[in-house]
């Protein structure tokens, strides 16, 4: 039987780190403590130790990218065939764990997993309305009302959103560079920011899935972890070139890298404690340090469409039968869900589904 373990990417929150242990067996789980903050691998460790979970202090020097190759060098020193990377903030749901052990128990598991339509939670204060496509002008409390501990993210008020999909509106103004305004007052900034953001969504609209504007990397075998490693030159988005990379690889026949259309959610973006995006995105002055880390994207974008390893095409999907009773089911999915199952989302969207979902 195929091995599978999950990885959670720690770097600075104890209590998001406690929360794995809540839906993710003991056994199955592993903490990277990739930190360069004060006492935080020490407690971090002595925690893990108390708890009997799997648990290893590696290099860090402050870059996602050096801890997920960390995550890498981990999982090749393993005997586990395939590996579930979490951020250390988000989290795994129960019908996640049992979605990403079912794939590698059926030897359906590609060499590489990206997830579409992805459910994520955003902060219930700071983040401008039109995120949630326009309409709440003033929230109407603090996410941190009635919270003892404003360090752990379940006792933060936030918003569920399907995190990377932006609305058509969005998508428009920002396809014809109308979405960045630029005032009277403009030193330059604002032009140079506004063509930047063009050029970035215009690309992602192109070679992602013209909806979302990125598709997270979840899962790996030994083969695409041994593959290539993540560039510490990006701040942010990182983890968009090695997926870029991995689809080239697809293309080429090199491996099977293969799209779950995460409509019960089987991982959560949790961004109600910050992390690196709001650390960097307004140094220097607002939207700067989106700006600057989006002009190094942008250049390693266009050397890829220039090379002719940006790909249009849209990635084969992870297939699910839902109902193995019903007249005409696909019991060859890659996913059968058992007579009976219902998916332990943790409450945050409905099962079954309410609405049909249009996929562009």
């Amino acid at each position: 039987m195929n091995r599978i373990k999950f990885y959670a990417l720690c770097t600075r929150n104890l209590d998001a780190l406690k929360r794995h242990q809540k839906y993710i067996p003991k056994e199955d789980l592993c903490i990277i403590i990739n930190t360069t903050e004060g006492t935080f691998a020490s407690d971090a460790k002595e925690y893990c130790v108390e708890q009997g979970i799997e648990s290893y202090i590696t290099f860090s020097d402050g870059t996602a990218s050096t801890g997920k190759n960390s995550f890498f060098d981990t999982f090749l020193a393993s005997d586990n065939d395939y590996a579930i990377l979490i951020d250390g903030d988000d989290f795994i749901t129960p019908h996640g764990v049992w979605t990403y052990k079912q794939l590698a128990e059926s030897g359906n598991f590609p060499d590489a997993l990206s997830l579409e339509y992805q459910y994520g939670i955003y902060p219930l204060d700071g983040y401008d309305h039109e995120i949630f496509g326009g309409g709440l002008t003033n929230f109407p409390f603090s996410m941190k009302l009635g919270s003892s501990n404003y360090s752990d993210p379940d006792q933060l008020h936030g918003m569920g959103k399907r995190i990377f999909l932006m609305p058509y509106n969005w998508w428009e103004a920002a396809k014809e560079g109308t979405l960045i305004p630029i005032t009277e007052e403009d030193t330059g900034f604002q032009q140079k920011w506004r063509d930047t953001h063009h050029e970035w969504v215009s690309r992602c609209y192109k070679y992602i899935n013209k909806w979302e504007t990125h598709c997270r990397l979840v899962g790996f075998s030994r083969k695409a972890a041994g593959m290539f490693r993540f560039d510490p030159e990006f701040v942010v988005g990182e983890d968009t070139i090695m997926w870029f990379d991995y689809k080239h690889q697809h293309y080429l026949g090199n491996l099977v890298l293969k799209s779950l259309f995460d409509v019960y959610p089987t991982y959560v973006y949790d961004i109600r404690v910050p992390g690196v995006v709001d650390e960097n995105r307004d140094k220097g002055g607002k939207d700067k340090g989106w700006c600057n880390w989006l002009v190094t994207l942008n250049a390693a974008y266009a050397e890829r469409e220039n090379e002719g390893k940006l790909h249009e095409f849209d990635l084969p999907k992870i297939t699910v039968c839902e109902d193995s009773t019903a007249e005409g089911a696909d019991l060859d999915a890659d996913i059968v869900w058992p007579e009976g199952y219902k998916p332990n989302v943790l409450g945050l969207v409905n099962y079954p589904v309410t609405k049909t979902i249009k996929y562009v």
